[in-house]
């Protein structure tokens, strides 16, 4: 097994990193006072001329009804002027390679007049620090978030991972967010249980002998570690288990080293046979060829019987989408992935038996093979194009491609009560580069896409080069569609907020399947499902005035104004902007003295002769 991770080695960079860590911490894990404080320092992120300080998270409820993890974080100014943290840090969250959309969570249910990241628009003066709230809508409620910051205009970044497992509910209104676990985010990410797999090389003697140069076996391991910043670390393979274990090491954990995730160092304990002394692991995660994951290597001398080992671990429930095949353990697909998908808390041995599949019939394939360019436009299409792809069949996405996907797998997950299968589609010009596509049973033998990812190729770098052109693209069919559409009659009564006398009849006409409305938040949809998680949406909200429409203008990303578009007789004034994390076009008009009228579409575009075009061209007030 000759991967990735087996030929970037670093120990020049480690006994570098020894050396610094000796002169500085004296004896580590002994100098309390240096522990403590890089303890306390864990959850501060250090952007530039900005700090970021991470107090906790919680799950609460999106306005679509999902989950959503908020966090919670002192942002202090630092630098000569004002500036809100909205236009100082960008910030991207991660759950299982895939990127996580921003979440429109309400501060108020009653209310749709705020959300809780509201204060991020807020000019906080030099040396003054404001608390603020960041959402992001989470795909599950058990596999870790990974929320990297970087300086909007400078290139510091920091990182924190947050467990949604272990946060707890909170609804509307309640308040700050809690921390959950330890309440420390260094000692969140350390603790719990590890899986990974480890290797021989370099064998001398018996182990040379039984030819076992190479020769690499799956692991598990679990990290305990204080407040004090020692603990204890406990490994077995298939050969041992949790009870007797291959390797009990005590540890120490400093804050220092080259992530924020600082470096753990062995104090004490054994490695099989053999006592582990202090230094002889130093295990940087800065250092490792993956995200969360840690690489512990050292080496085994026994009268004449010598051999490296290398192991490789990421915390429990973590998908390795993002690694190479060949450094994947050997039992993931058969033992590891079937449990986690199952929601089963990692054995106390590697010899536990993993949930039975309870598979849907016959699967179809291909080879998978489109260009790159197809690749990376497909990417663009499903990320950012199509707003209902959480309801695009299997069948949908190989007419986009026009071929197969490479079938991959099928299995049962126990925890979600539903099968799914694993789809590649592959560039013919490098084959490390795919979209690798889950897809979930919604009804017999009807496959939905749940889940998304790319694999050897940037997906921003994809989204840079050919959003303007698949959005074109899309354009063109949708006007196809359209045109051809079969159409019925809508009436809504929208009235302003806690104003019922205050009301706008709104008169169109909508195609017969593929729309819906949402009563409750006054929203035409582009799905039969009005909730739909991403789904394209025309929403309209009545004023007194105009210019009540403006009330958060100032926090309005990226304003323009477009041209006046004339709807039911009347001219509207248009606009886009990017607000609360979605793209807006807007149009808005005083219809009459006492009654203004806004209709706003949400990440929708307008294209002439596409349905929304229709749609509005049809429309009528009273």
């Amino acid at each position: 097994m000759e991967g990735t991770m087996k030929k970037t080695k670093t120990k020049l960079l480690c006994l570098l990193l020894a050396a610094l860590m000796l002169l500085s911490l004296t004896a580590c894990g002994k100098n309390k006072e240096s522990t403590d404080k890089a303890l306390a320092d864990s959850n501060l992120l250090k952007l530039g001329d900005y700090e970021l300080l991470y107090k906790g998270a919680c799950i609460m409820e999106d306005s679509d009804g999902n989950d959503a993890v908020v966090l919670t974080l002192d942002f202090t100014n630092n630098g000569e002027d004002s500036h809100s943290y909205l236009w100082s840090i960008s910030e991207t969250a991660m759950q299982n390679g895939v990127e996580l959309a921003v979440a429109i969570v309400y501060s108020n249910p009653d209310s749709y007049d705020a959300t809780v990241i509201e204060d991020q628009f807020t000019d906080v003066a030099p040396g003054v620090t404001l608390e603020i709230r960041t959402a992001f809508v989470l795909a599950n409620t058990t596999s870790k978030v990974e929320v990297t910051f970087e300086e909007a205009f400078g290139d510091k970044n920091g990182k924190i991972t947050i467990d949604p497992s272990t946060l707890s509910r909170e609804s509307a209104g309640s308040g700050t967010a809690q921390s959950a676990g330890t309440g420390d985010a260094l000692l969140d990410w350390w603790n719990g249980d590890w899986y990974g797999w480890w290797i021989m090389t370099g064998c001398s003697g018996y182990y040379e002998d039984k030819g076992m140069e190479g020769a690499w076996w799956d692991i598990c391991g679990a990290v305990d570690i204080g407040a004090d910043g020692m603990g204890t670390v406990i490994l077995w393979d298939g050969d041992y288990t949790k009870s007797e274990p291959m390797v009990s090491a005590s540890v120490s954990l400093s804050g220092n080293g080259t992530s924020i995730y600082g470096t753990m160092m062995s104090e004490g304990g054994s490695f099989t046979d053999i006592a582990l002394e202090h230094a002889d692991w130093i295990v940087d995660p800065g250092l490792a060829d993956y995200g969360d994951m840690i690489h512990i290597d050292g080496d085994y001398e026994n009268s004449g019987d010598e051999f490296h080992y290398d192991i490789y671990l990421r915390p429990w429930g973590t998908y390795w989408v993002d690694v190479d095949e060949e450094d994947l353990p050997d039992l993931y697909d058969t033992w590891y992935l079937p449990l986690i998908e199952a929601g089963k808390p990692m054995p106390d041995s590697l010899d536990s038996d993993a949930p039975e599949s309870n598979l849907g019939g016959n699967t179809a394939g291909g080879d998978g093979i489109v260009t790159e360019e197809q690749v990376q436009k497909g990417y663009v299409w499903m990320n950012d194009v199509n707003k209902n792809i959480f309801d695009t069949t299997y069948e949908e996405v190989v007419a986009y491609f026009g071929v197969e996907g490479e079938f991959v797998k099928e299995e049962y997950s126990d925890h979600m009560k539903a099968n799914y299968r694993y789809y590649k589609w592959i560039s013919a010009d490098n084959d490390s580069h795919f979209i690798y596509v889950n897809f979930k049973e919604e009804e017999t033998g009807v496959y939905e896409v749940s889940g998304f990812n790319t694999s050897g190729f940037s997906g921003k770098e994809a989204i840079a080069k050919y959003l303007d052109i698949v959005k074109a693209e899309a354009a063109e069919e949708n006007k196809a569609a359209s045109a051809n559409a079969a159409m019925k009659d809508f009436s809504a009564k929208v009235a302003m907020f806690a104003h019922d006398e205050i009301n706008i009849t709104i008169k169109t006409t909508v195609p017969d399947s593929g729309w819906s409305y949402d009563e409750g938040k006054c929203c035409l949809v582009e799905n039969d499902d009005p909730t739909a998680f991403g789904a394209g949406s025309i929403r309209f909200e009545v004023r007194k005035k105009l210019e009540d429409f403006d009330f958060y203008k100032e926090k309005f990303e990226n304003y323009q104004d477009i041209e006046d578009r004339v709807i039911g007789g009347i001219t509207f004034h248009g606009r886009t902007y990017k607000y609360i994390g979605y793209e807006w076009i807007e149009y808005i008009a005083q219809i009459d003295d006492t009654r203004a009228l806004s209709i706003g579409l949400r990440n929708m575009d307008c294209v002439q002769g596409t349905m929304p075009d229709i749609i509005l061209t049809n429309m009528k007030f009273q």
